[in-house]
């Protein structure tokens, strides 16, 4: 093709017919800067297409983690609803002058130190973050994930360990201290059997409460419901995301 178009511009010039020669040439030149338009357009077309099939990938695989992160996540709303129901039976019991020497209210250390802890699926995520967040075209699916991730995720992940401070550097050393250890195992001969016996076997036996106890558990009660409302918003937002996802996802399958 090189050749044919040399030897036409070589006849020309033999015959003297330059300014032909130059309208051929510039028209020459129009038609190489157009095929090169077209190859990119054509690469452009390729590599978009690459990335939406990347994206879409990501989008299926981060919805599967957001389902897995939801069925943890109910788990941990039950437990956190039966540790509020320990905390009240508790704080009740102190209310309503029902513990003494006589009558010692008995807690489980399973119950009273109970937690939730929410362990969200993050590998579709950080995939997500390896190719750049801008790899969701859409940006209101783009910012429902970041701010699901940066900002809901991190509120829990916080509640969480105030929760957990309160439990193991408050609540821990007061029963240490004002409270006596006790066991359900009447019968048990070793530590192995013990503590193989179940959750519930080894008891805190309260014989007095003062306000410093009732403070304790007023703050806990708090930070669960706090702890509760932050899980079922984190729930509705994955209901929400998904829907997204699908969204986005069947708009370009």
């Amino acid at each position: 093709m090189i050749k044919f178009f040399r030897k036409i511009r070589q006849r020309m010039l033999s015959a003297g017919k330059f300014r032909k020669y130059i309208i051929y040439a510039i028209g020459e030149i129009i038609l190489v800067v157009f095929g090169i338009l077209i190859a990119l357009q054509i690469n452009n077309w390729n590599e978009n297409e690459k990335a939406e099939d990347k994206e879409i990938k990501l989008l299926i695989e981060l919805k599967d983690d957001l389902i897995e992160t939801k069925n943890d996540l109910i788990t941990d709303i039950e437990k956190v609803q039966r540790i509020l129901e320990t905390t009240n039976n508790q704080y009740k019991a102190i209310i309503k002058n029902q513990i003494s020497d006589r009558s010692p209210y008995k807690i489980s250390q399973g119950d009273i130190f109970s937690s939730a802890l929410l362990y969200p699926k993050l590998s579709a995520y950080e995939a997500i973050q390896s190719e750049g967040i801008t790899i969701i075209s859409n940006d209101n699916l783009r910012n429902e994930i970041t701010d699901f991730y940066q900002l809901q995720l991190k509120r829990v992940v916080n509640t969480e360990s105030i929760l957990e401070e309160l439990n193991l550097k408050v609540l821990k050393p007061y029963l240490n201290t004002f409270s006596s250890y006790g066991s359900t195992c009447k019968d048990c001969e070793d530590l192995y059997e013990l503590y193989n016996t179940g959750p519930n076997t080894n008891i805190y036996l309260i014989h007095s409460a003062d306000d410093k106890l009732v403070h304790i558990l007023k703050e806990k009660f708090l930070l669960l419901k706090a702890l509760n409302s932050r899980y079922t918003g984190v729930s509705r937002r994955i209901d929400e995301i998904v829907a997204l996802i699908d969204q986005e996802t069947n708009s370009k399958l």
